[in-house]
Parts: structure tokens; sequence; C-alpha cells
């Protein structure tokens, strides 16, 4: 019978892991300042919109609500995925850095399902602002000029022909936002996929080599099982090894009697010897 195995020791956390817990907390703080900056965008959008309107008193109202739709969609488009995303990320930051390896797995599909949304708010967006902006108005063949142009609606032309300074920062700033987060993310699994930081959350998967002990009495040194009371009389010669899946008993002291660690009441003549075989007594009859 073999010694039960003994659980693998978890190594000191190594700095990657601190290192990739903070940025993953930097992380949650841009999400969440660009979901900020899409709301606020929205409001401002959405009071422009409310302006062109009043100076445009006979506008379309399909044409406004078409404005106000597209801004709600491009608003949720932004603003949901980076709120969810946050969450996640705040939800396995804590386990992350108590070594929760299941946490580590879920920062990993995070990351990829960022990249995935970021993929698929460029494609949405291309195409839901012309979709979501365009009305299905019937336009007079009479009104349409001579070089065959489509006459430009006075409440498009209030909207977008006023200065808007927040509105022209607010592309810049949530580009730049969007790939300081895919840089982070990056960088997060980067990481946590280094070998120091995959032995801390799965110890055991490189263990240690045992010391190195020269073969003895035919045994493989891959078990070089050596014995402190080795070279004592009655025990195991020195240097010997001990096969595998034997059980040594860490005291094997308490096995021996008295007598057989004593000498003889008689003396060391009275121990027996071998008789020769010439002096044999000759048996009964």
């Amino acid at each position: 019978m073999s010694p039960p195995a003994l659980a693998p020791v978890r190594p000191p956390r190594p700095v990657t892991v601190t290192i990739a817990f903070w940025l993953q907390l930097a992380l949650v703080l841009i999400l969440l300042g660009l979901a900020g900056l899409a709301v606020a965008e929205a409001v401002h959008f959405d009071g422009q919109i409310t302006r062109a309107a009043q100076l445009v008193p006979d506008a379309d109202p399909a044409e406004v609500t078409g404005e106000r739709r597209g801004n709600i969609a491009m608003t949720l488009v932004i603003g949901v995925p980076a709120v969810l995303l946050a969450m996640w990320l705040v939800a396995t930051a804590g386990p992350v850095r108590r070594g929760l390896n299941t946490a580590r797995i879920l920062v990993f599909v995070a990351s990829g399902t960022q990249l995935l949304v970021c993929f698929a708010q460029c494609c949405s967006g291309g195409f839901l602002v012309p979709l979501l902006t365009s009305v299905p108005t019937e336009v007079d063949p009479t009104t349409i000029d001579s070089e065959d142009e489509w006459p430009e609606s006075e409440f498009f032309e209030a909207l977008y022909s006023a200065a808007d300074p927040f509105g022209d920062l607010f592309i810049p700033v949530a580009g730049l936002s969007v790939l300081l987060v895919l840089t982070l993310s990056a960088a997060v699994v980067l990481l946590l996929a280094l070998p120091p930081a995959n032995r801390w959350f799965v110890p055991g998967t490189a263990p240690s080599k045992p010391p190195p002990a020269p073969a003895a009495m035919g045994w493989p040194s891959a078990y070089p099982l050596v014995l402190p009371w080795q070279g004592t009389p009655g025990f195991l010669p020195s240097g010997q090894q001990v096969p595998p899946g034997y059980l040594i008993c860490p005291d094997p002291a308490a096995h021996l009697t008295p007598s057989a660690s004593t000498t003889p009441p008689g003396g060391p003549e009275s121990t027996l010897s071998p008789v020769p075989p010439g002096d044999a007594p000759e048996p009964p009859r």
C-alpha cells in the first residue's frame, strides 16, 4: 500500500495576476464612462432635434420621429453592451484575485465577447443609421430642380447645419475609449495566460522535480526514497532505496522487543552459533 498523495501546494500569487486585477478594474471604469458618454450624447442630441423642430414648425413629423428613433437605437447599441461587460468584469475581478480558475475562464470569454460586440457595433452602426433616419415620404416630381437633385429638408438642414461642439467631440472620444478597452482587454488576457499565472490558478500543472539520488539495489532512480535510519544495524544498509508501493513505518524502533535489542543473559558466548558438521551429535536409535 502506497502513502496517500498530498494536495498540490499553491505558489504565492504572481505579480502578473495583481496587475491584471487592477487593469480589469480600470477596464470597468472605462466601460461605464463610455456608457455614460453615450447617454449624455443621446440627451444632448434629443435637445438638438427639439430645437430644429421648433425652428421649422412645418417639419414633417416622420422626419422628427425617425431622428429620435435613430438616436435611441445608437445609444442602446453602445451603452447596453458596455454596461453588461462592465458588470461581468466586476463580478469576476474578486475571484480572479483569489485564484479561482473559473473566474479566469469567464474573463477570457468576456474578452472574446468584447471583440464580437465591437465588430457588431461597427456593422450595426453603419446599417442602422441610414435605415432609421430615412423617411419613406413621397416627393412631388415637380419639386425636383433642373439638376435632378432631391430637395433638401428644412428640418435636416436646421438640425445638422448648426454648430455642435459636444456632438463633434463625442465621436473621437468614443472611438478612443473603444480602442483603449480593446487594448486593456488584450493585456488582461495575456497576463492571466502567462505560465506563472497558470501555475497559480491550476496548482500541480508543473510538478517540482524530485531531488537527484543515485540508483541502488536495481531500483529506478525515479523513486529516490532514502530513510533517515539507513546504516543502523538491523535496518536497511546505507544507500539502499525502498521500492515503490511499500509503506514505510516512520518509527520502526517501536516494533522491536526488549529481548531483541539487548544482550542475552548468558552473555555474548551464549548466543547460538552454527555447529560444525563433524561434531554434530548422533541421533538416538
